[in-house]
């Protein structure tokens, strides 16, 4: 497992407090945002090492991929903010013609699947391996289970953090339903 330090903590209970006023109804003041970096032609994208979702835009000319995105405000055309792990981003306008204005936050139960994903050495899997089907029915599962074995410290939390992603579940439920499966993909039963 690893360990986090102070800094890394600090800044991902920074993002989901934030996150947490941001549903209560908070409106951050401007002076909070007004000097972070801008994105303009943004749209939505996927973060490589967490799976989640990042802002993807043009800063000074060239492409640029944020931080996972915690929570996002935005009026007509896409101009807003958008907070992320490692602050606050402006957002000009979007080229996503389907955009529609509003607050979008990540779930309530986020950060502790966030904390999990750090601590395990999370590195999200290739998307070509995610499974639709049931753990014990789906042979994808075993695809990603593989990719944690050699990418994660912690391969079966990394693997909890996955399924509770994409399944949208807490970090509690997700532990409870891959730890049998987890363990039986272990076992090698010999028949005679």
């Amino acid at each position: 497992m690893i360990v986090l330090s102070e800094k890394q903590q600090a800044a991902i209970d920074s993002a989901f407090n934030d996150r947490d006023k941001l549903a209560a109804g908070w409106q951050p003041p401007g002076e909070l945002w007004a000097d972070a970096p801008v994105l303009n032609r943004w749209f939505h994208g996927v973060h490589p090492v967490s799976g989640t979702m990042a802002i993807v835009g043009e800063r000074d000319g060239e492409q640029r991929r944020s931080s996972p995105v915690v929570a996002m405000l935005t009026g007509p055309g896409g101009i807003g903010w958008a907070r992320t792990l490692n602050g606050w981003i402006r957002l000009a306008l979007t080229v996503d013609e389907l955009h529609a204005p509003g607050l979008r936050t990540i779930s309530e139960g986020a950060r502790e699947i966030e904390f999990a994903a750090q601590r395990a050495g999370y590195t999200a899997p290739n998307r070509t391996l995610q499974p639709t089907g049931p753990l014990a029915l789906d042979d994808r599962w075993a695809g990603v289970a593989d990719h944690f074995d050699r990418t994660a410290e912690d391969s079966e939390t990394a693997l909890a953090v996955f399924y509770a992603r994409l399944r949208k579940v807490g970090l509690t439920e997700a532990r409870m339903m891959v730890a049998g499966w987890w363990v039986a993909r272990q076992l090698d039963f010999e028949i005679a």
